[in-house]
This record gives C-alpha cells, sequence and structure tokens, in this order.
C-alpha cells in the first residue's frame, strides 16, 4: 500500500494562486482617494515645514537684495 506523503507548505499549487490572484483583483477594484485626504498625506507638519522653508528662501532673497 503506497502512502502518501505529507503535506508540504512550502509548495504551491500556482494554478491556484493565480485564480485566487485574479479573483481578488475582479472582486476589490481601486478605491479613489478620499475627498478629506490631507494634501500632504500623513505628515502633519508638512505644511508647517514648507512654511518655514518659504520664509527663509524670501528672507535669504530681501537680504540679498538689500546689498
Amino acid at each position: 500500500m503506497a502512502r502518501r506523503p505529507p503535506s508540504d507548505p512550502r509548495v504551491t499549487d500556482l494554478r491556484r494562486y493565480r485564480r485566487e490572484r485574479e479573483r481578488a483583483k475582479r472582486a476589490a477594484p481601486p478605491r479613489p482617494a478620499a475627498p478629506n485626504e490631507a494634501f500632504f498625506g500623513s505628515r502633519p507638519r508638512a505644511g508647517l515645514i514648507l512654511l518655514l522653508v518659504i520664509a527663509v528662501l524670501v528672507g535669504m532673497w530681501l537680504l540679498q537684495a538689500r546689498h
């Protein structure tokens, strides 16, 4: 009587994997960006840093224009 070897979890059935991947693609279409999403994404201090950089550049430009 031939004994079946134990199932190895590292071995993957590629047909089943591809079929599941295609099913997941069809089931969940990409969502559009949320309308209330922040302009700078998840970085709450990005606006402050941008304003600081702009202020420094304007200050340097004004100092250069005076001399």
